[in-house]
């Protein structure tokens, strides 16, 4: 039995590799999640808004108010009437986890994953009032 390999096994071989590259790059991969922006007002939430997103979002409720800006991939607490001010003082947030809490006025927000409540967002387990 001669196993000998000719010109003609390398070209077929090399036809298989470049196939097998095309075909792996070729096919749709699936979309990572995206990172979400949730704001919980109360104990409820108020919306959910993409990270990607440019965004201004004002959230006023029994006499609270506080405007969330989403720019860049960043965000901020722009503007709240409570009197200790530690949820604007708390500056940027732009990772999954990072949450900015102003509990005067009952309002969270946290940046998630891709909004669909999958077991990768870390859920609260509760809210002080």
């Amino acid at each position: 039995m001669n196993l000998s390999l000719r010109k003609a096994d390398f070209l077929l071989f090399f036809i298989f590799a470049a196939a097998a590259l095309l075909s792996a790059f070729s096919f749709p991969r699936p979309a990572e999640g995206k990172e979400m922006v949730r704001i919980i007002s109360n104990g409820e939430e108020f919306g959910t808004y993409p990270l990607d997103k440019n965004a201004e979002i004002e959230i006023v409720r029994e006499g609270h108010r506080n405007v969330v800006v989403i720019q860049d991939g960043i965000v901020h607490m722009d503007y709240s009437n409570c009197k200790n001010q530690i949820c604007v003082h708390t500056g940027e947030i732009s990772d999954k986890g990072e949450i900015i809490v102003c509990l005067p006025n009952y309002v969270i927000v946290e940046i998630i994953g891709n909004g669909e409540g999958g077991e990768d967002d870390e859920a609260i387990d509760a809210i002080v009032k």
